[in-house]
């Protein structure tokens, strides 16, 4: 963990985060949040989870989270959402990320 001048009482980890963005063409509201119902619960709760955001563009939906890991994530997804999506549902694009701020 790291703090210093700019980040009062605040530590921050040295190691950068991931961004995740999977979108699902075919995917409507109502299921997404079929699918959301079930597994937001638990993944609140889940290692490495940061942060999770859906947004609806190009006629399905589109989620960006945040995560520890690759891996955390995957351990997560492959046994709580995966199981639910349509077997031709694309593969989540991940990102380092360089930067954040929040507030």
């Amino acid at each position: 963990m790291m703090s210093g001048p700019g980040l009062p009482g605040r530590e921050r980890k040295v190691a950068m985060t991931v961004l995740k963005q999977h979108h699902s063409a075919d995917m409507s509201l109502e299921m997404y949040d079929q699918v959301a119902a079930g597994a937001l619960p638990s993944q609140s709760k889940a290692d490495g989870f940061v942060a999770h955001y859906a947004i609806a563009e190009d006629g399905g939906i589109t989620v960006i989270e945040i995560w520890d890991s690759i891996d955390q994530h995957d351990a997560w997804f492959n046994e709580v959402v995966k199981p639910h999506l349509p077997p031709d549902t694309p593969d989540p694009k991940f990102a380092e990320l360089h930067n954040s701020n929040f507030k």
